[in-house]
């Protein structure tokens, strides 16, 4: 039997979630079935991961995060090593390789175009001619593949009301995680809590993730209430002002900004609750990994995160209200006893709801389905 050549396209060399992704997927196709291919920027944690697993990565060199003219470039690239490598299935993330990747699959002919969507580019504090733009080009690229996929439902109802997808094109396939890693997460015991409650993150240290917000609240609570410690992994933009901020509330030795690390299992074990206070999100693995390795969440009360964390899992606290957000912080400090329950749902729950071989199966029937 032929295998069939797929081709994942990545923009960023990252290992952020969008590139995780990737990983997860790719990880459950056959490979006596699929020969697979991943292209995007060169350099980085995810090209080695592509290829450690012995997949082949073809670099795009043109590619940039902004908008540029450069953007022609990765067109023509784009072309040529679907040209040369002739893929039965060209499988697009996130919003510019989205459509770059699907004007050029769709000008080239290849059969089945799938696209993911991790989180929409037009978000609700862009100026409304920025935003019509946005959804301008997601309208095209929609149009253009076979399948665009959400991995949330509210992102797939917001973008058929907002007329941007034909209801048959559009599918909700919630993201999940690889075996292998499930059996790390899961291996975690949490049966014992200690006097001091670790509320952690992993999480980029920028305006999407509302990372200045979260440590304003941090700090508060952490004066306020002196069983909290926090321990926020990561980096970016604001990770500087945030060190000097800690550093100028002399909380150096309660909320720990150790940078980031790939190897995230150790962390996890050391907190007691998880935490993402983000602006926007899709899907967000971190929310995800910390289900699974029995933590609650305290999340922001936005679409996409409710669909992860309710009551029962942990707790949702709407975007700018710092008093609610001291609140759940001061309500988690005062009454520990409930973390242990409220994680063993969470652990329970996530792996009904992100289950992988539904995951993998889903993206199967797109890639085979006539």
């Amino acid at each position: 039997m032929n295998k069939k050549k797929i081709l994942h396209l990545q923009l960023l060399p990252l290992l952020s979630g969008v590139q995780r992704f990737s990983l997860h997927v790719l990880e459950g196709l056959p490979a006596d079935q699929y020969d697979i291919y991943v292209a995007g920027k060169p350099g980085g944690e995810f090209v080695a991961e592509v290829k450690k697993r012995g997949w082949n990565f073809l670099p795009l060199r043109a590619f940039r995060h902004a908008i540029s003219l450069l953007d022609l470039a990765a067109l023509l690239e784009i072309m040529l090593i679907i040209k040369k490598y002739r893929f039965d299935i060209v499988h697009t993330n996130s919003s510019k390789p989205g459509l770059l990747g699907r004007i050029a699959a769709s000008t080239m002919r290849v059969s089945k175009i799938v696209h993911t969507v991790h989180g929409t580019a037009f978000q609700a504090h862009q100026h409304p001619l920025l935003q019509y733009f946005y959804m301008q080009m997601e309208k095209i690229g929609n149009a253009l593949g076979d399948f665009t996929v959400f991995v949330n439902n509210s992102d797939r109802t917001r973008c058929l009301e907002l007329g941007l997808v034909s209801r048959n094109k559009a599918v909700t396939i919630y993201n999940a995680m690889a075996l292998k890693s499930l059996q790390k997460l899961n291996s975690l015991n949490r049966k014992t809590l200690q006097d001091t409650v670790t509320i952690g993150s992993t999480i980029r240290f920028s305006d999407q993730k509302n990372v200045l917000a979260l440590l304003s609240a941090a700090c508060k609570a952490c004066h306020q209430y002196k069983n909290l410690r926090f321990i926020i992994l990561g980096e970016g933009k604001h990770y500087s002002l945030c060190r000097n901020i800690v550093a100028s509330q002399r909380l150096n030795e309660k909320i720990f900004l150790p940078g980031w690390d790939s190897d995230i299992i150790p962390w996890l074990a050391k907190f007691d609750v998880f935490i993402l206070y983000s602006r926007w999100e899709a899907m967000p693995y971190s929310i995800i990994e910390a289900m699974h390795s029995g933590l609650p969440v305290i999340g922001s009360a936005i679409d996409s995160i409710g669909e992860l964390v309710n009551e029962h899992n942990g707790w949702l606290v709407p975007l700018d209200n710092e008093t609610e957000l001291l609140n759940t912080l001061g309500n988690i400090a005062k009454n520990p006893k409930q973390i242990l329950a409220k994680g063993n749902y969470a652990r329970q729950f996530i792996a009904s709801l992100c289950n992988y071989e539904n995951m993998v199966m889903a993206y199967r029937k797109l890639y085979e389905g006539s």
